[in-house]
C-alpha cells in the first residue's frame, strides 16, 4: 500500500494546478467530463460555473441555490453564453451573469480554501473519468514513479499512434491539440485545458493549427516499466 500511497501524494499534488476553492458537491456540475470555476464579487457574493467539456454549454449556479444552463453565443472576446435573456460572460479572468441587460453579478477568481489572503485558484477539471470514459484507477505498486515532462508539437506534428498503461495527466501550455482516439473520436484541447489521458486506449495526438503546441506532461507510472507503449 506504500506505493499506491505515493501515487495518491503525487495526484494531489499535479491537482493542485486544478485547485478547488469549494466542496465538489457545491458544484452545479452534474457531469464527470465538466470544467468548474468559481468566482467571488467584491461584497463576498460568490458564483459558480461549470462548462461541458468541449464548452458548448456552461451551468450557472447562482447565490440563491438555482441553476442556469447557457448555450455558447458568438463574441468578439471571451467566452459568452447566452440564452437570448440571460448571459454569462467570461473576460480575462472575470466572470459577468446579465439578466437582459442587467448586470446581476460581476467577480474575479474565487480565492482558494485554506491558502492566505492573495491566493486565488480556479478549477481546471475534475472527475472520476478519463476522457474515454473509462473509470480512474491508481496503480498499485511498491515502486511508484512519476515523471514530469514539457512536450512540444510543432505545426503539423503528431506524436504517433501510442497507448499508457499507466494514469497520465497533462496541462496544455499553448496552441490546440486535437487527440484522436481509436474508433474515429476526435477532442481538442486548447491552451488552459486540463487532459485526462485514457488508459490502454491507443490515440494519437496532432498539431493541426499554425501555432506551436506545448504540453506539461505527468506520468504516475511504475519505475523500470515504460510510460508510453507505441503500436
Amino acid at each position: 500500500m506504500k506505493g499506491e500511497t505515493m501515487v495518491r501524494l503525487a495526484i494531489a499534488g499535479i491537482l493542485l494546478l486544478c485547485a478547488l476553492p469549494l466542496s465538489a458537491a457545491t458544484l452545479p456540475c452534474s457531469g464527470a467530463q465538466q470544467v468548474s470555476a468559481t468566482y467571488a464579487a467584491a461584497g463576498g457574493e460568490q458564483l459558480q460555473a461549470c462548462f461541458d467539456l468541449v464548452r458548448k454549454n456552461v451551468t450557472v449556479g447562482l447565490a440563491d441555490g438555482s441553476r442556469v444552463v447557457l448555450p455558447v453565443a458568438v463574441s468578439g472576446s471571451g467566452a459568452r453564453y447566452s440564452d437570448g435573456t440571460r448571459t454569462f460572460w467570461e473576460h480575462q479572468g472575470i466572470g459577468r451573469y446579465f439578466v437582459g441587460e442587467k448586470l446581476l453579478f460581476e467577480g474575479g477568481p474565487a480565492p482558494a480554501a485554506g491558502y492566505k489572503g492573495g491566493v486565488t485558484s480556479k478549477l481546471l477539471k475534475q472527475t472520476t473519468l478519463t476522457a474515454n470514459g473509462q473509470k480512474i484507477a491508481y496503480p498499485v505498486t511498491d515502486r511508484a514513479e512519476v515523471t514530469a515532462m514539457t512536450v512540444d508539437l510543432a505545426p503539423g506534428a503528431e506524436t504517433g499512434w501510442h497507448k499508457h498503461a499507466i494514469p497520465v495527466y497533462a496541462y496544455v501550455l499553448a496552441g490546440v491539440i486535437e487527440v484522436e482516439l481509436e474508433g474515429g473520436q476526435r477532442i481538442a484541447y486548447k491552451a488552459g485545458d486540463a487532459i485526462i489521458e485514457v488508459v490502454d486506449a491507443f490515440h494519437n495526438g496532432s498539431n493541426r493549427g499554425t501555432e506551436p503546441v506545448r504540453l506539461v506532461v505527468f506520468y504516475t507510472g511504475i519505475k523500470n516499466q515504460p510510460n508510453v507503449v507505441r503500436r
